[in-house]
Order: C-alpha cells, then sequence, then structure tokens
C-alpha cells in the first residue's frame, strides 16, 4: 500500500491491495492486465464512468474520489481531492524519479517554448528532456504535447522513462494553470526563469494579480532561490526579483534596459552581451526584441549550470526559431510570408513591431483571430494592436470551440476604430489565401494565433489545419498563376 504513503485515503474494498502492480494509468483506454486505474473526475470527462470498462481491459485497483458503488472483484481505495493527490500516487509508484533529475522550470506569458528551444541548443551535445507546448522529447525521442504542462501522472512517467535513458536534464514549460491544479506540486526545481507577464488567461485567474501569484509558485518551488533567472525589464518580473534577491544575491536578472545580464541588437547581424563588466559579440540570426530576450533568459539558465560564456555565445550563433515561432516560409516569393503563434495582446504587439523592424519591409499584412473559451476581455485590445500597427489587417477564426464565432467577432470588433479598416473573412483558409493574393514584392504576411497547431477546433471536433500547409500551397500556386500569365 506504500504508493499510497503520504496521503489520505480510505480502502472501500481489499482484494490483494499489497500486490505489485504493473502499471497505472488515468485513461481507461490505455489499461492493461493487472494496472491501477485512477479515475478523474475532470471538467469534461467523469472517470468514474470508465470503471467497467477499465476493470474489462484487467485493471485490479481502481482509486475513487467519491463513493462508487464496489461491484467489481478488485481493491477500491477513496482519495479525496485525486487529482492535486495523484502526483504523490504515480511519484510512490514510480519511485520518485525526480528526485534523480536536474529539472529546469520556464514560466511566463509568452517566450516559454522558444526559450526551452534555446536552452536545449546552448547545451550543446548534452541529452536532455523537453517538455512543453508543441512537443515531449525525451533524447531522440518525440511524443504529441496534450498540454504544455502533462498531468501529473505523465509528467512522472516521463522523468521515470528520462532516468531510463539515464538523460540527467529535464527543461520544461510550466504553466500557471500546472501551478494552480497541481500538476507540479511534487516537483521541486533545480533552475527557473521568468519570461514576462502580460494579460493572458483571465477567464481562469480572473484578474492579473491571481496570474502573477499563480507563476509566483514556481520560484517556491526552487530547491535553492538563488538559481532563479528573472526578466526585470517586466513589471511583474521586476516585482519577483525585488521579492526574491533580498535574500538570495546570485539571482540573475536580465533584460534589455536593465539586467545583470543585458542585451542589444547590433546593426550587422550582431548582439552585443554584457555581464558582469564584460562585453561580448556574437552573431545572432534572429529578430526582435522577444527573441533577444528569451535569449537572455536562455543564456542565464545555461550559466547557472556552469557553462563558460564563450562556450554559450558559440552556440547562440546557431540558434533558430522554435516551430511556428515567427518562422518564415520561403518558396522563393518576393514577398516574407511569417507564421507566429501570438495570441496574446502583447505577443501579437511583439511579432508585428519585429516585422517592421525587418529591413526593407513594405506593408504589413497581420491575419488574426481570437480562441473560443478563452478569455473574452483580451478581444478588443488585440483588435486595436493589430489595427495601430498593421498595414491590412484580416480577421478570421481561430478555433472557436464550443463558443459562436459570432460572438468572438463581435467581442473582437469593438476593439476596431473605424468599420472599414480590416477585411473581415471568417474562413480561415480563404484569409490566408486572400492575404497571399493581395501581397505585393517586400510586404510581409504575418498568420498568427495557430503557430505549430495542425488542428483547427469548432464545437468539440477537431480537424486537421495547418496554417504552414496551406500558405506554402496558396504561395506556389500564385507563383504558377504568375508563370502561365507571362
Amino acid at each position: 500500500m506504500n504508493i499510497f504513503s503520504g496521503i489520505e485515503f480510505k480502502v472501500l474494498k481489499d482484494v490483494d491491495l499489497d500486490r505489485k502492480y504493473d502499471g497505472i494509468e488515468y485513461d481507461s483506454r490505455k489499461i492493461k492486465n493487472n494496472f491501477i486505474f485512477v479515475a478523474l473526475d475532470g471538467a469534461n470527462v467523469d472517470g468514474h464512468n470508465f470503471i467497467d470498462s477499465a476493470v474489462e481491459k484487467g485493471a485490479t485497483c481502481i482509486i475513487v474520489s467519491k463513493e462508487v458503488e464496489l461491484k467489481h472483484n478488485v481493491s477500491y481505495v477513496l482519495v479525496e481531492n485525486l487529482r492535486h493527490k495523484l502526483g504523490y500516487i504515480a511519484s510512490n509508484f514510480f519511485e520518485w524519479p525526480q528526485r534523480k533529475l536536474n529539472i529546469i522550470g520556464v514560466t511566463g506569458t509568452n517566450g516559454k517554448t522558444s526559450s526551452t528551444y534555446m536552452i536545449e541548443k546552448l547545451l550543446g551535445d548534452t541529452p536532455i528532456t523537453r517538455i512543453g507546448t508543441i512537443e515531449y522529447k525525451i533524447g531522440d525521442e518525440t511524443f504529441d504535447a496534450i498540454n504544455t504542462t502533462p498531468e501529473s501522472l505523465d509528467l512522472i512517467k516521463i522523468f521515470a522513462k528520462t532516468l531510463e535513458k539515464k538523460i540527467n536534464y529535464v527543461v520544461m514549460e510550466v504553466s500557471s494553470h500546472a501551478l494552480e491544479l497541481g500538476r507540479v506540486e511534487v516537483v521541486d526545481f533545480d533552475y527557473a526563469s521568468f519570461t514576462n507577464l502580460t494579460q493572458d488567461h483571465l477567464d481562469y485567474h480572473l484578474n492579473m494579480e491571481n496570474y502573477f501569484q499563480a507563476k509566483r509558485k514556481l520560484f517556491l518551488k526552487l530547491k535553492d532561490k538563488e538559481n532563479a533567472v528573472i526578466n526585470v525589464d517586466d513589471d511583474y518580473g521586476k516585482r519577483l526579483f525585488t521579492e526574491f534577491s533580498q535574500t538570495n544575491s546570485e539571482i540573475i536578472s536580465y533584460g534589455i534596459d536593465e539586467g545583470e545580464l543585458q542585451g542589444e541588437y547590433l546593426d550587422d547581424g550582431y548582439i552585443e552581451i554584457k555581464y558582469k563588466g564584460n562585453k561580448y559579440k556574437t552573431k545572432f540570426s534572429l529578430l526582435g526584441d522577444f527573441n533577444l530576450y528569451n535569449t537572455l533568459g536562455a543564456i542565464g539558465l545555461v550559466l547557472k549550470l556552469g557553462i563558460p560564456m564563450e562556450e554559450i555565445l558559440e552556440r547562440v550563433q546557431n540558434i533558430k526559431a522554435a516551430p511556428g515561432r515567427f518562422e518564415a516560409l520561403d518558396c522563393g516569393q518576393d514577398y516574407k510570408v511569417i507564421i507566429d503563434y501570438a495570441h496574446t495582446p502583447d505577443a501579437l504587439v511583439n511579432v508585428i513591431v519585429a516585422a517592421r523592424n525587418i529591413r526593407a519591409a513594405n506593408r504589413i499584412i497581420t491575419i488574426f483571430g481570437c480562441g473560443g473559451d478563452r478569455d473574452r476581455t483580451k478581444r478588443p485590445i488585440m483588435a486595436k494592436a493589430a489595427e495601430d500597427l498593421s498595414d491590412v489587417v484580416i480577421l478570421t477564426e481561430d478555433n472557436p470551440r464550443t463558443e459562436s464565432p459570432e460572438q468572438i467577432f463581435t467581442d473582437v470588433k469593438k476593439g476596431f476604430l473605424k468599420d472599414n479598416d480590416y477585411i473581415f473573412e471568417p474562413d480561415r483558409e480563404k484569409a490566408i489565401k486572400k492575404a497571399i493574393e493581395i501581397a505585393e514584392k517586400n510586404d510581409i504576411i504575418l498568420i498568427t494565433g495557430k503557430g505549430h497547431e495542425t488542428y483547427h477546433i469548432v464545437g468539440t471536433k477537431k480537424w486537421h489545419f495547418d496554417d504552414k500547409e496551406i500558405a506554402k500551397r496558396e504561395i506556389v500556386r500564385r507563383k504558377m498563376v504568375e508563370n502561365d500569365n507571362k
């Protein structure tokens, strides 16, 4: 019964409960013979409804969070607040693999994904596990990402497999939801980085203070508070740094304007890094202040790991954009098409400003939408940002989910100052096609909101939809038409 060590539980039915189990799952479809089935009560699906299916597949122990009919000849254990306790159960089952790893957590509104990719690049040939929005990667194996930060059981499984592969480092995005819902409750972090905090997820957190307090929890979970790296150009980052640096003098602050670790763009494809009174110059191929911020945060973390600055800067030269993060599509066209995940007001501003600063840029054509069942208050703010900074704005769909697209568009349109200052094309595929049709030489088309995603969600249905695929197809189609007309 040691899988319940450290938590309160009640045995409802004991059928050889102390036996050795062969696996543990909360998805009944993954149950095999002699597995433990965890009946999680979720927002959309109640795992207790799948107990019969789990037993049919071979489950010999059922963990529940409420009283159920004990109709099967298997063990039943009641654990209240089960989702928060699942991490302890999983850790006990897999013998706490996280305690044998070096775990790096990156949190913030924007930049988490790019930062984890950059940290991996700056670690050189060191094999790592990387966990985040795009994928879960264990050494040379990759898996589809379900959540930015996995459910606690899945997270512990990743840690266990990391140990099996003799990998020492885990670099992971840590979302505010994960911190609030207890997905990382059983993880003590060795290093942590804070990128920024801007408006997002207020449908869940309700206000920015709650959102900040959720992010702050990561730094409370640091084994050694000295091992923090914080963006102090961000107001919330400055607040975090002020709090923790009073008793932890080795925390690294970074920024473009302020911080112990600073960086700035030079005019010739180089950046200058300043750290502890020294200046370093290195090639840098990425554009936009947001990329420089993410790079500085990544540099700060690997400095904490003991890698010399000279070695780090050699690797900085080879950093490329993460998938769907200001990713340029080159099909030989004389205009640029850039895919980006920007889905918050701040991120949208950042990518448009970065595009505006590209040399020889003509017009900026911005395609954007707002997701359904998410923070409604950011919608008009995003519209205003797109209108203020772009030459052409195309408003379209972006995963309406179960919310009425008409309601989403009504919310967004409140942010436009002029009714005729944008093109309204609800069909996202047609919106991309329209942008490519009207693009002129040296124009920059920004297709924002979905980035790496390869799906579109309407209602509860998800089907294949890839901005990159559609954009490439339309670029090639336009070129063929132009060649035929010559």
